[in-house]
């Protein structure tokens, strides 16, 4: 059976206007499974190649696939459900597929919007693709595949779910389907670059966050096949920059200490890792963060979410302001850039974001990336946010880079943001120590992200320079607010993304 993984085109700025574009491996996960059960993939990346509805379908057309598989985060279900409904309006013969997080939690509401959406796999898809595509190509009973919503007849099915893989090392992306490793080039260094993914899962329940509750439990892969994983990108692919999708890699100090030599070990000179990591996990590993660099670890990336401790306690984040900023010290000694994300609008006041940009000089990071309140509807925070802002705007808008309450005007809160970028990355003993200090490749590092970050802000504040300083596949067409008064065009409404 020929099976088509799609990502649908959307862009937003966030990470992919700081970073480049990013492969979306959920699908590639799913695509390795149906490979190794004989069925023949081909994989899709039309945000990537930034292909319209029309594109995708002539696509679908030229390879005559018997399923589509499109991914459904959330804010690519609109999308995702326009690709679904176009392709079985032009070719009715073809199977509708959804997955993703969105697709596990809302399946009911998306299946009840789109009758021509044929099946949902929720959770962890990999077992449950192959044994889908085995069923039809053999025309055998659905009722046995973990996790899936099928239609039978004008009865919709609920498969029990299959539960949190166990071995991660038979489930691995098929990083062979992508077509064109160029797409895929970081803005940062202009090196090829992969997301790969090491564990599974969050030890920590934090109520805004949702990717506990889809992983379950925390799982890691053997980090022997890792870091071999790592060896084929960087050998086979050209691959130089690898960004991690996992949400706490280090959760488990003896198997990332193998990570750590395992991939030291393979002796990638020039690869450079950007990865999550809780402050807790850094001051745990102190003795152990000169290995981190020799791993090849230059971007590390602190989840200090809010500057009040007491914020930090009402949402389950198990740190302290404090802990943030030793953790950033001990990075940047260690000779890796140090960044943080904070989460603006949690309390939908704008003295709220002043006040967080006031914190923020104490935290001495090299970067620090902001992200708006986002209130996924299965997060045990949903009904307290939306109590609080209001009516939610359209999916397309859950991106971290709208806000969604009424009480900041996001367009002026990020225009102050702007200038907080340029009075916290010029001040004198930020910009000596980051151009001067430590080993060359922070430095170098560094600069990179400098320069890009000086770009990114001139755009955000006049958004007529995004034809002159933006990277081609980096350009926003619209901007995303809540307030369809401040749509504008510019190249990033944000400087990073959670």
């Amino acid at each position: 059976m020929r099976l088509m993984m799609i990502v649908p085109n959307y862009h937003c700025g966030g990470m992919e206007a700081v970073q480049g574009p990013l492969m979306n491996i959920g699908p590639l996960f799913a695509a390795s499974a149906a490979l190794k059960a004989g069925h023949q993939v081909t994989f899709l990346d039309c945000t990537a190649e930034d292909l319209s509805i029309e594109d995708c379908l002539d696509r679908i057309g030229r390879e005559s696939p018997d399923v589509i598989g499109v991914a459904a985060r959330t804010h690519l279900v609109n999308e995702a459900l326009r690709i679904v409904r176009h392709a079985r309006s032009r070719f009715p013969k073809v199977r509708t597929l959804l997955g993703g997080i969105h697709a596990t939690f809302m399946f009911r509401e998306m299946l009840g919007e789109c009758p021509e959406a044929d099946f949902v796999i929720t959770g962890e898809a990999e077992v449950a693709t192959g044994q889908l595509l085995d069923a039809l190509t053999k025309g055998a009973p659905l009722n046995g595949v973990p996790g899936l919503i099928w239609r039978d007849g004008a009865e919709l099915r609920v498969n029990p779910p299959g539960g949190p893989l166990k071995d991660l090392d038979q489930h691995r992306p098929a990083y062979e389907l992508i077509p064109n490793w160029d797409l895929y080039r970081n803005h940062i260094n202009g090196e090829r670059s992969a997301v790969v993914q090491f564990s599974r899962g969050c030890v920590q329940k934090c109520r805004y966050c949702s990717q506990w509750k889809f992983w379950d439990t925390w799982r890691a892969c053997s980090p022997e096949v890792f870091a071999d994983e790592i060896a084929l990108l960087y050998h086979e692919h050209g691959v130089r920059y690898f960004l991690m999708a996992d949400e706490s890699p280090q959760a488990e100090a003896e198997v990332w200490s193998r990570l750590l030599d395992a991939l030291i070990s393979k002796g990638l000179k020039d690869a450079v890792f950007g990865t999550c990591a809780r402050a807790k996990d850094i001051l745990r590993d102190r003795e152990l963060l000169a290995r981190y660099a020799q791993a090849g670890f230059r971007l590390m990336l602190l989840g200090a979410e809010f500057t009040a401790n007491k914020t930090l306690k009402t949402v389950n984040k198990e740190q302290r302001l404090e802990d943030t900023a030793l953790a950033v010290k001990l990075i940047q000694d260690a000779g890796m850039i140090a960044m943080v994300d904070i989460m603006l609008g949690w309390n939908n006041r704008e003295d709220e974001v002043v006040q967080t940009l006031e914190n923020l000089g104490g935290l001495s990071a090299d970067y620090v990336c902001f992200f708006w309140t986002t209130p996924y509807p299965w997060t045990d925070s949903y009904k307290e946010l939306m109590a609080e802002f209001g009516t939610a705007p359209a999916y397309d808008n859950w991106n971290f880079m709208t806000f969604f309450g009424k009480g900041v005007d996001q367009k002026r809160a990020e225009r102050e943001l702007v200038k907080f970028y340029v009075r916290y990355h010029f001040s004198p003993s930020r910009f000596f120590k980051g151009w001067f200090s430590g080993p060359l490749p922070r430095r170098k590092l560094y600069r990179q992200m400098f320069w890009l970050g000086v770009r990114r802000s001139l755009v955000q504040l006049y958004p007529w320079l995004s034809a002159l300083l933006a990277p081609k596949n980096s350009r926003v067409k619209a901007m995303h607010y809540c307030d369809p008064r401040h749509r504008w065009l510019a190249g990033s409404n944000m400087a990073g993304e959670s």
